[in-house]
């Protein structure tokens, strides 16, 4: 099953970043994705677990470590918070497998994952994700652990 891409997931204008060889990693302005519309996406049932992509070896040795499955990561994602006291930490271009450059938003929260939610006394997560553009929508999961 193909889901076609939708463009409101993105916050800017996805054609408008370009990764340059050499350049800055960072991506200034604030997030890249609107977390709210990814949230309902999860909820919604529109992204499910055959959307999740783990785009590095990283990601998929994390995922393994912590007996996460794709399920998990989804959960994850929607326990973080957005806006001024929320969960993001920054937005940088990353590398995938094959080589590609995506510009991804990263998040940070402490997620207990017996109970799966949030816990200011569990696990602090990291994690790094994009968005596909190729007219599916495929989540780009560049990392997912905890904290190192």
């Amino acid at each position: 099953m193909v889901i076609k891409f939708q463009t409101c997931y993105w916050v800017v204008d996805r054609a408008s970043l370009s990764w340059q060889p050499g350049a800055d990693r960072k991506i200034k302005g604030g997030p890249l994705i609107d977390l709210a519309a990814l949230q309902d996406g999860i909820r919604q049932g529109v992204l499910v677990e055959e959307s999740v992509w783990p785009a590095t070896d990283r990601c998929e040795r994390d995922l393994q470590n912590y007996r996460w499955g794709y399920a998990d990561v989804l959960t994850i994602l929607d326990c973080l918070k957005s806006g001024r006291k929320g969960d993001y930490r920054k937005s940088e271009w990353c590398e995938v497998n094959g080589g590609r450059w995506v510009p991804c938003d990263v998040y940070r929260l402490n997620y207990d994952s017996e109970r799966q939610c949030r816990n200011p006394n569990a696990l602090e997560v990291y994690l790094k994700f994009s968005i596909e553009d190729d007219g599916a929508l495929t989540l780009v999961m560049v990392s997912c652990h905890g904290s190192r």
